[in-house]
């Protein structure tokens, strides 16, 4: 799935972010997520605020970039 170019691409390596769905929110920080094929993945949302259970976010290596607007949803 492509995303559109601007903050959902790493700047350093211009590697685009992958869209997924947010399961669970742990305390320390970390998200419990799916990704479109239904694989699970922990992801750390220190530099996104407010995600919770049930929001798309765009992730690069492990990372939360930013809170997607719903587009991106995977399935």
């Amino acid at each position: 799935m492509n995303v559109s170019c601007g903050e959902e691409h790493c700047i350093t390596c211009s590697d685009e972010a992958t869209p997924m769905r947010v399961i669970s929110v742990e305390p320390s920080a970390i998200a419990r997520c799916v990704d479109q094929d239904g694989t699970s993945s922990e992801v750390m949302i220190d530099l996104v605020a407010g995600v919770a259970a049930g929001d798309v976010i765009l992730v690069h290596a492990g990372v939360a970039l930013a809170i997607a607007d719903g587009t991106e949803a995977p399935a």
